[in-house]
């Protein structure tokens, strides 16, 4: 057996691999073909090839790391913005699209399960697809935290499939607006009224144009606290298993319920999606190549199907509530893609009213996307 370059027990090497693999994603964001091949695609893709050609190992103690002490870190640094009672006052009519485009993932995700065989880990996945489609990557992460599920290729072969069919899903979403026999069908007030929006509503490469490293500290400690608290908490009630979720829960208080104090911290979003990307470049180590070509076909089946449900019912009952279309496009865009996505759909059809609705939808997703992916997990046992 072909020992790896960088061995498993040369951390500070692993280290400065998985770092320099997160920046490597960030760079690639920065370009038209870097954001069109998704730098989460590119920087995993970098980091199976290194694993694959032995440059570092598939298992090692700093991948570990990453799972217990980054993973519960990034989620309340990227929670802090989930201040429920703002997305309940400002989403409007995109908020109960979203909530319809979210039941919508679920159904998918059972009618997938039904039509496929995906395994012994068919109710990991199942949860994983439903988290990551409501809310985004830091749900996904945080379901697979909380069932267990450490399968590098397997989680490989998930993220590869979300990522090329949520590319797949948000190009229908920015040409369903344009055909004229969908325009027919529903209230077209937005898309009547859409205006060219600036630079500035383009999607962000990755700039803080005022840090305060005062405010940055604080949100980290304020992370590390809740962290600490999830846990304690979750092993008093007899479910560590469910750390996660429940620090989940706590930031969701503290954004809700502190918007002010959490208005004064700086930096967050960006430090949770450093560490989110240092987690999926760990993801990406981790891979056997032969093992994800071999699972990725019915992964890429798995989540054409959760997407053609969500679209289907979303749309329908768009109908009969005769919600605008632009409303729709908006919440299915940030339902399967996230909260940016709410910048770049704004950006190309110009929804400048649509656009702060839009990310604070997504961000509801993220603060349920966990706990609906966990739960359909443990149905599914």
């Amino acid at each position: 057996m072909t020992l790896p370059l960088i061995g498993p027990d040369q951390d500070f090497a692993l280290w400065a691999v998985l770092i320099a693999l997160a920046g490597f994603g960030f760079w690639c964001e920065r370009f038209p073909w870097g954001r069109k091949y998704s730098g989460v695609m590119l920087l995993m893709t970098a980091a199976i090839v290194l694993a694959n050609l032995k440059i570092i190992p598939t298992s090692a103690p700093a991948y570990d790391v990453v799972w217990d002490y980054l993973v519960p870190i990034a989620i309340p640094l990227l929670l802090f913005q989930a201040d429920l009672k703002r997305i309940v006052r400002e989403s409007g009519p995109t908020l109960i699209a979203f909530i319809i485009g979210s039941a919508a993932v679920v159904a998918g995700t059972f009618i997938g399960v039904s039509l496929l065989n995906l395994g012994t880990n068919e109710a990991e996945l199942a949860g994983i697809f439903t988290g990551t489609y409501i809310g985004g990557s830091l749900n996904f992460a945080a379901v697979a935290e909380a069932s267990g599920m450490q399968d590098g290729s397997m989680l490989a072969a998930a993220v590869a499939a979300d990522n090329v069919v949520t590319n797949l899903h948000f190009l229908l979403i920015i040409l369903l607006p344009g055909v004229a026999w969908m325009a027919r069908m529903y209230p077209t007030h937005h898309m009547d009224n859409a205006e060219q929006l600036s630079a500035g509503y383009q999607v962000s490469v990755h700039r803080i144009a005022d840090l305060d490293i005062a405010g940055l500290l604080a949100a980290l400690a304020l992370a590390f606290l809740l962290a600490a608290l999830g846990k304690l908490l979750a092993d008093v009630s007899g479910v560590p298993q469910f750390a996660i979720l429940v620090t989940t829960a706590l930031t969701l208080i503290v954004a809700t319920f502190l918007p002010r104090q959490i208005a004064k911290l700086t930096g967050y979003g960006e430090a949770g999606n450093v560490l989110m990307f240092i987690f999926l470049a760990s993801v990406g180590a981790t891979a056997d190549v032969w093992q994800l070509i071999d699972i990725g076909p019915v992964l890429f089946v798995f989540a054409a199907i959760i997407i053609i449900v969500h679209l289907s019912i979303l749309f329908s009952l768009g109908k009969v509530l005769k919600l605008d279309l632009a409303e729709l496009a908006m919440a299915s865009a940030v339902c399967i893609g996230g909260p940016s996505s709410a910048a770049a759909i704004a950006s190309a059809k110009g929804w400048r009213d649509l656009l702060i609705p839009g990310v604070l939808a997504g961000s509801f997703g993220y603060a349920i996307g966990s706990f609906i992916g966990v739960t359909v997990v443990e149905w599914l046992r």
